[in-house]
C-alpha cells in the first residue's frame, strides 16, 4: 500500500491491494456531501474541509466553553488555540458538520500513525452536542479511512465521559488500551469493514416484493400488513414503475382506511439502484430511521427491497455465523 502519499498530505486515495485508484476528491463523501437530520428535526451537512471554512472552524473551536475540557483541549489561550486549528489543518484530512443556522458545528480530523492506521478526532460544539452530530461525523470518518485503504483507525477518549464512549462503540470501536490519566484508546478494525460493506445492494436484496396497485382499497393494504408482516408496501403501476409507498403509520386514522392507496400513500420516498454500496444503505438507516428501501433499475421499475433484517443476515453470513 502506497502509505507514504498519506503521511505525506498528498491528496491520494489509497486501496489495499497496493494501488492508486482516484484521488481524495473522488472519495465518497468528498464527491456527495452526507446530509442527515439531527434529533432535533435540524437539517445537516458533512462535508470537506474547505479553505473558505477555516475561519469559522477556527471561530467553533475559540468559542468552545469550557476550554482544556477534553484532553486538555481546545487550548486556553486563543492565539494557541488558533494555531492548534491550523496546524489540524494543515497536517490532517478534515470533515465538517454544517448548520445552515450556525455554520460550522462539529469537526472531524483524521491523521496517518504508520503505513496501516491512522487516528480520529472528533469535536461536536458544546450546544450541539447529543442530537446524532457526533455520530455521523465518526461513521464518516471511519468510511474515509477505509476509502484511504488504512486497516485500523484509533482515537482517544476520557473514560469520564460515557456519552462519547457510547458513540464509538456503536460505530464499531472497542476497547484496546487505558491510559493513567483515565483515557481510554479505542480502535476500529476496517479490514473487517473493508469485507462487509464490499458488497452491493443487488447481492442482498429481497426480490420477492410484495406491492400493491394505487387505486386499491386502503383495506386490502391493511390486510397484507396484518397478514405478511411488512414494514411497507412499495406502490406501483401496471409497469412496475415505482409511484411511491404506502407506511404503517398511513393508516392509523381511521378515516383513511375507506380511501384508495392513491389518496393516501407517500410520494417521496428513499431509493436506491442495485449497484448501491451496502455501506451506503446502512448509513441511510442510521441517519434516516428508515427500514427497508425500495431498489430501483434504471428504468425505476421495482425490482427488489432490502431491508435492516438483510443487512444483518449478510453480516451473521459474512462473520462466520447462520443467524438464526
Amino acid at each position: 500500500m502506497e502509505a507514504k502519499r498519506a503521511l505525506e498530505n498528498t491528496p491520494t486515495l489509497l486501496r489495499g491491494n497496493g494501488t492508486v485508484e482516484l484521488e481524495l476528491e473522488d472519495s465518497s463523501i468528498y464527491t456527495v456531501p452526507h446530509a442527515f437530520i439531527n434529533k432535533k428535526g435540524e437539517a445537516v451537512l458533512i462535508e470537506r474541509l474547505e479553505e473558505r471554512l477555516h475561519p469559522y472552524l477556527i471561530e467553533m473551536y475559540i468559542a468552545y466553553r469550557p476550554r482544556a475540557s477534553f484532553q486538555g483541549l481546545p487550548p486556553l489561550d486563543d492565539v494557541v488555540c488558533e494555531k492548534w486549528v491550523r496546524d489540524m489543518v494543515e497536517k490532517g484530512t478534515n470533515l465538517v458538520a454544517l448548520s445552515f443556522e450556525r455554520g460550522v458545528v462539529g469537526h472531524a480530523a483524521l491523521f496517518p500513525m504508520n503505513e496501516c492506521s491512522c487516528e480520529v478526532v472528533t469535536v461536536v460544539r458544546r450546544e450541539f452536542q447529543n442530537i446524532g452530530i457526533g455520530t455521523e461525523l465518526v461513521r464518516c470518518s471511519v468510511h474515509l479511512s477505509h476509502e484511504m485503504g488504512f486497516g485500523e483507525i484509533w482515537l482517544s477518549v476520557e473514560a469520564t465521559n460515557p456519552r462519547a464512549r457510547h458513540v464509538y462503540r456503536k460505530c464499531g470501536f472497542e476497547y484496546v488500551t487505558e491510559g493513567g490519566s483515565g483515557e481510554l484508546g479505542m480502535a476500529a478494525d476496517l479490514k473487517r469493514y473493508r469485507e462487509t460493506v464490499k458488497g452491493c445492494v443487488g447481492t442482498i436484496m429481497n426480490k420477492n416484493v410484495i406491492t400493491i396497485r394505487p387505486d386499491q382499497p386502503c383495506r386490502q393494504a391493511l390486510q397484507l400488513f396484518l397478514t405478511k408482516h411488512v414494514a411497507s408496501l412499495p406502490v406501483i403501476d401496471e409497469n412496475r414503475q415505482l409511484l411511491g409507498a404506502l407506511f404503517k403509520t398511513d393508516l392509523l386514522f381511521p378515516s383513511k382506511i375507506d380511501k384508495t392507496v392513491e389518496e393516501v400513500l407517500t410520494k417521496q420516498v428513499y431509493t436506491v439502484r442495485e449497484e448501491c454500496p451496502i455501506a451506503d444503505v446502512v448509513r441511510m438507516f442510521q441517519s434516516k430511521t428508515i427500514c427497508c428501501v425500495p431498489v430501483l433499475d434504471r428504468d425505476r421499475k421495482l425490482i427488489g427491497i432490502v431491508g435492516r433484517e438483510d443487512v444483518l443476515a449478510y453480516y451473521a453470513t459474512h462473520h462466520g455465523q447462520q443467524p438464526n
